[in-house]
């Protein structure tokens, strides 16, 4: 999917790749990138995806009682966040997080999911510009 940032804070760990610190509905994300040429102040088309961490079907359908909708960061790293989102569609599942969607593979085929509130939780955040 994609999105418009604002670019707000890069930190490069090599010439390759980095952190970079963004914007989107008055929030702020932390997200991996590799290969990219981000620069503070800039507004940049991109595409959000992730690295998860396996979860079991009850703890995906369980941890968003509340029905949030919302990345929380981890104290894991810079890149990690739990995700308390919907279902929006599946083959792939795609989930609404509250400022975007993202895809979360092909973990069910079930109809019956779409719209039901979920948890997951995102290892790497990753963030690459669209062309």
């Amino acid at each position: 999917m994609k999105y418009q940032v604002q670019i707000i804070n890069v930190d490069r760990m090599d010439k390759y790749e980095g952190t970079v610190l963004f914007g989107i509905n008055g929030n702020q994300y932390k997200a991996f990138f590799y290969g990219e040429d981000f620069q503070p102040g800039q507004i940049a088309d991109v595409e959000l995806s992730h690295l998860e961490y396996p979860l079991v079907w009850d703890a995906i359908f369980r941890e968003n009682k509340d029905k949030e909708l919302k990345l929380e960061a981890s104290q894991e790293s810079d890149w990690a966040y739990y995700g308390y989102g919907r279902i929006m569609k599946i083959n792939p599942v795609t989930a609404y997080f509250g400022d975007f969607e993202l895809e979360l593979g092909d973990w069910t085929n079930d109809p019956n999911v779409i719209g039901e509130y979920m948890y997951w939780k995102i290892d790497r955040l990753e963030i690459s510009r669209l062309t």
